[in-house]
This record gives structure tokens, sequence and C-alpha cells, in this order.
């Protein structure tokens, strides 16, 4: 190896690693202040931070059921009896502006809060 293969090699290590300790340090996008906000049939049913301490959201409408469970890691849909199971695709949600939505249900989720960088939208168009 040259000196210059030897310097471009540890400016690659030095970013690699920089990149897996802020993962691990939570710089990963759930920000301290985000939380979510549960809507169902279109009204405002909870808000919940995303920092609390794990626990679990039932739902029980004359729609049917949803299980929601929010963690550090985010909100996520664990259960629900509707027909498609599509909500429980949608996996841990801590993004601002991330959604899960249970259309059979009527269960719209979002996370708003405070913005982390990069989590803006690209454009607006009107």
């Amino acid at each position: 190896m040259k000196r210059g293969d030897i310097g471009i090699a540890l400016v690659l290590i030095v970013v690699v690693a920089w990149f897996g300790i802020s993962k691990f340090m939570g710089e990963d996008g759930a920000a301290q202040g985000n939380y979510a906000m549960i809507e169902v049939n279109g009204k405002h049913y909870d808000t919940v931070a995303l920092t609390e301490e794990p626990r679990d959201i039932e739902i029980r409408t004359e729609r049917g059921y949803n299980l929601l469970r929010v963690s550090r890691e985010g909100i996520e849909m664990v259960e629900s009896d509707c027909p498609d199971q599509l909500c429980i695709g949608f996996g841990h949600v801590h993004d601002v502006h991330g959604t899960i939505v249970c259309l059979p249900n009527r269960v719209f989720v979002e996370v708003t809060g405070d913005q982390v960088e990069g989590s803006e939208p690209d454009a607006v168009v009107s």
C-alpha cells in the first residue's frame, strides 16, 4: 500500500465508525420531544410522547380493534382485526411526519414534534 492509500483507508474507517456510533447513541431520528397523535374516525383520540416507558394503547370501536405499542423506539401497530393487516407492516414509526394508517378501522397515527435534520420535506408544491 502507498501512503495515499493508507490515508484514504483511515478516513474511511473514521467515517464508518462515526456513523456506527451515532446510530447506537440514538441519533437515528427518534428525537427527544417527538410524540404521536392518534385519531380514530377523524377525531383526536390520544397524544403520547415517544420518550415514555413502553406501554400499549387499545383502541376498540364499532369498526374493530387495534393495539398500538409506544416505546422509545417509536410507535407501532402490533395487533388489528382488520382483514388486510396492512397496518401491522408499518413497523416502528419514529420520524416526524411518519404515519400508520388502518383504513378499515379508521385509525390514523402521525408522529409530530421536534424536527430532526433531514426529516423535512424536500420540496413543497402548491
